[in-house]
């Protein structure tokens, strides 16, 4: 099967400085491409981390990119000199740097249901898994703070509960919607809030 790519990659070796707070780990690209890069590097930052990376030219010219990490490679001791360890990461595109500037608050996802079933598929398909994909177009961060607000409108009340972005996803092409990910802060506290509006009480 041939794997397709939204961006070409480029096997060309640069080295690479990075970290999250500073520039304190040291590797260099295995590939990059105009989306990301993966970097060669025994210091492998845990998935969905939001990093600095500067990519060095030459010796006197670099270039500097915001990315989250989005993939790990670990290779056994024994076959590392023909592939070493690294992560690979998506460098993020201007709106999304932008938005921690122009951060002012959590941004509010309103759900409508309009029936308890309604509400009872989203609560077996959704909450149990405890993790939710939001179809939108909004500019966020990974771990940044959402509100979600269920709209039980055949009850003529709304619950609210905070969740935590955890990924984001890029439009790839037609039949495609970009995202994000959001993890429940407490979903056994959501689960028991919803409870008296199912049709049938949590298995």
């Amino acid at each position: 099967m041939v794997e397709k790519r939204r961006y070409r990659r480029f096997k060309q070796q640069y080295t690479v400085r990075f970290g999250t707070e500073d520039l304190s780990e040291s590797g260099f690209t295995g590939d990059i491409s105009k989306g990301g890069a993966f970097i060669v590097s025994n210091h492998l930052v845990p998935l969905d981390t939001r990093i600095h990376v500067q990519v060095h030219l030459d010796p006197k010219n670099f270039v500097m990119f915001e990315a989250v990490v989005q993939r790990h490679r670990l290779v056994p001791p024994e076959l590392r000199d023909e592939e070493p360890d690294g992560f690979g990461v998506r460098f993020l595109y201007p709106g999304e740097v932008v938005a921690d500037l122009v951060h002012t608050g959590s941004p509010t996802f309103e759900l409508h249901f309009s029936s308890p079933e309604q509400l009872q598929c989203f609560q077996d398909r959704e909450l149990r898994p405890d993790k939710l994909f939001i179809a939108t177009d909004k500019v966020l961060r990974i771990q940044e703070k959402v509100l979600l607000s269920l709209c039980l409108d055949f009850a003529r009340t709304t619950v609210e509960h905070e969740a935590t972005v955890v990924h984001i996803a890029l439009a790839h092409g037609e039949g495609t919607h970009p995202g994000v990910t959001v993890t429940f802060a407490d979903p056994d506290e959501l689960e028991a809030r919803i409870q008296p509006y199912l049709v049938r009480p949590p298995q």
